[in-house]
């Protein structure tokens, strides 16, 4: 009930909106997932009717297979058959990634998304550690809960669609030891991440996964399987073990993070320290449009004033936001 009430009051402060965001309206300039362009693409075109666009375009779940390449292909293909004049530009998670979207004549850019988490919302937090480790994840098949069945001391926290209720019920079966929550909000998500001695990775594949790098910048080390989807761009190998496929695995990997030797604010400061070659790489291509253009910015200056966390996509900033959020539809 929580749940949906929180998303009913965040639509009604958002209002009507488009999945995108306004890093510069001259030129023009928007980024949004692309799986959210692509489902309102009439009425994203349609609001940038008159100006010369630039599409900044990040990907929600992964690209790392000739197949999902050539899906975007085509979607791009029917973007520029409706407006020649855009430019589109896709931020990868993985140099794979990079390497299959170039392949099929499209430019693409190793530019993290979760580069752009704001760290300044993460801390680490002096608090009891109650779990051994923690899973910030939804209830969905996926997310393969049944991987951390052998950790004994266990915090999920995570919702469930009404289609997936019976997962749900599942995995609740599954876990009467571990203490689960529904959904914790943001300002409160750096002291749920500080109970626990790491953090879980458990899919296959999906996208970049947020929560991977929410965990190191709360000083928290993870356990992740191999997957598709980039998550572990900011993992190094002393506070990320890499874990088969098996239960008995990501316990063994829990085991040894619990003894990891590097410092929280170290792990926190090195994962802020990988951040930085993909945000210059946006500041850089954002300069070169500003450039070609004929506009006069000095964007590297600027960075500072209109940067907000997850550069304004699926979340809630408030008054963080400094440009206009979102396309409005007409």
């Amino acid at each position: 009930m929580l749940s949906r009430a929180s998303r009913v009051i965040k639509r009604l402060i958002q209002g009507d909106a488009l999945p995108a965001y306004i890093l510069y309206k001259d030129p023009a300039v928007v980024v949004s997932y692309f799986e959210d362009f692509v489902t309102h693409r009439d009425a994203m075109l349609g609001a940038l009717a008159g100006f010369k666009p630039h599409l900044l375009f990040q990907f929600g779940w992964h690209r790392e297979t000739p197949e999902r390449a050539d899906e975007v292909a085509r979607e791009a293909a029917e973007v520029t058959r409706l407006r020649p004049d855009a430019e589109m530009i896709f931020l990868c998670n993985s140099e794979r990634e990079v390497e299959l979207i170039s392949g099929v004549g499209l430019r693409a850019e190793f530019c993290h998304q979760n580069a752009f988490l704001d760290e300044r919302r993460y801390r680490i937090l002096a608090r009891p550690l109650r779990y051994d480790a923690i899973y910030l994840a939804r209830i969905t098949p996926f997310k393969r809960h049944h991987l951390a069945l052998q950790i004994p001391s266990l915090r999920l926290i995570g919702d469930h669609s009404p289609q997936e209720t019976d997962y749900f019920n599942q995995v609740m079966r599954q876990f009467p030891h571990a203490s689960w929550k529904r959904k914790v909000f943001s300002p409160f998500v750096s002291r749920a991440l500080c109970e626990a001695r790491c953090g879980l990775c458990l899919s296959a594949e999906e996208g970049a996964m947020f929560v991977s790098a929410e965990y190191l910048l709360c000083g928290r080390p993870v356990v992740s399987t191999r997957n598709l989807g980039g998550r572990d761009a900011f993992f190094e190998p002393d506070y990320a073990y890499i874990a088969e496929d098996s239960a008995e695995s990501v316990r063994d990997g829990v085991e040894a993070m619990k003894q990891c030797p590097v410092p929280a604010d170290e792990i926190r400061r090195r994962t802020i320290e990988k951040f930085q070659p993909h945000r210059q790489r946006l500041i850089a291509i954002l300069q070169d449009i500003s450039d070609l253009a004929g506009v006069q910015r000095d964007v590297a200056a600027e960075w500072p004033d209109y940067f907000t966390h997850k550069l304004g996509l699926r979340c809630f900033n408030g008054p963080r936001v400094r440009l206009t959020r979102l396309l409005r539809k007409r």
